[in-house]
Parts: C-alpha cells; sequence; structure tokens
C-alpha cells in the first residue's frame, strides 16, 4: 500500500494525469498507424502490433486502477509505461519525422508522437519520485 505521505500523494495524482494524457495522444496515434498502413510498411503483422498495443494499454490501465487502490504496483506499472512508450515512438517514429518534409497528416501527426514522447518522459520521472517517496 501505499502510505498517506502528501508528497508521495501529490506524485501518485500527477502520474494518473499524465497517465490520461498520454492515453490522449497514444490512442489516436495507434489508430494513424493503422489507418496508414504503418505495421505493413515496418513489416510488422497487423494483429501483433494490435496485440502488442492492447496489451500495453490494458497494463496502463490495470495501473491506473491499482493506483486508485492505493497500491505501489500500479506506480511500477507506470514507470514501464513511461519507458515503453518514448522509447518506442521515438525510435520508430522519430527518424521518420526528421528526415520527411511532410509527416502524414501534417502537424497534429508530429503533436501526437512529440506528446508521447514529452508525456511519457515526464509520467516516467513522476513515478519514479512516487515510488522514491513511497
Amino acid at each position: 500500500m501505499l502510505t498517506n505521505n502528501l508528497n508521495a500523494s501529490k506524485w501518485v495524482q500527477r502520474v494518473v494525469v499524465l497517465s490520461l494524457l498520454l492515453l490522449f495522444f497514444t490512442i489516436p496515434h495507434t489508430l494513424e498507424d493503422f489507418a496508414t498502413g504503418e505495421p505493413e510498411n515496418a513489416g510488422v503483422p497487423a494483429p501483433l502490433l494490435a496485440f502488442v498495443v492492447s496489451t500495453i494499454i490494458f497494463v496502463q490501465a490495470i495501473g491506473l486502477y491499482w493506483l486508485g487502490q492505493g497500491q505501489r504496483r500500479g506506480l511500477v506499472a507506470h514507470i514501464g509505461i513511461g519507458l515503453f512508450w518514448p522509447l518506442a515512438s521515438g525510435f520508430a517514429q522519430l527518424p521518420t519525422i526528421l528526415a520527411a518534409t511532410n509527416y502524414r497528416s501534417g502537424a497534429i501527426s508530429v503533436l501526437y508522437v512529440v506528446g508521447i514522447i514529452i508525456v511519457g518522459v515526464l509520467m516516467l520521472i513522476s513515478a519514479g519520485i512516487a515510488v522514491k517517496n513511497s
């Protein structure tokens, strides 16, 4: 159980808000990936990528549930998610964004990727601090 430490509680609240914000960026970006045929272009079977993405979103959702229950493992789940999304998005998308003059749907598509990276890193840091303070 997470302690009732006020400092840890503030960090847990930040993790929850950042987790929800991360969903705001990851879900439409993932839908855009499938709509533009990115799995096939990268040589990844779409069903496999769909399974991986749904598993990651499930872990994030169960992590939110655990945080609501006051369980420390919710923070650990969010550390993993905060590490996974920025790395996966950064390695898969940043080279294309930096090399292309026009990336997919333009600024909104770039915003999804940048949002995933920034929010994911902030969530990773916040969850790490919350674990340390709990």
